[in-house]
């Protein structure tokens, strides 16, 4: 497998080019989290992943599906790929400082 630098990749700007609506869609067909802010759901996970907190077995499926973070299920330790970071970058650069 080779690795892709989505950092220097210049077609990728924004979330939607890193994970496509059709994907997405796939990905969560079937699930029921009561809203339907499924890119929130995305960037909350990964980040979540990234700070080592628990975010539920269908969440971490969909990311680990995405290939937004790697689970080591016999480790049990969740890794943020590079893919995930840059998607957590995208969602939240931009957004008004607190």
């Amino acid at each position: 497998m080779t690795h892709k630098s989505y950092r220097l990749d210049p077609n990728v700007k924004a979330v939607a080019d890193l994970v496509t609506d059709e994907q997405m869609q796939g990905s969560f067909q079937g699930t029921n989290f009561g809203h339907d802010d499924f890119r929130g759901l995305l960037a909350q996970g990964c980040i979540k992943a990234l700070a080592g907190w628990h975010q539920g077995h269908t969440l971490t499926t969909i990311l680990e599906e995405l290939r937004l973070i790697s689970w080591n299920k016999q480790a049990g330790k969740i890794k943020v790929t590079a893919k995930g970071r840059h998607y957590i970058w995208l969602a939240f650069k931009g957004r008004p400082v607190v």
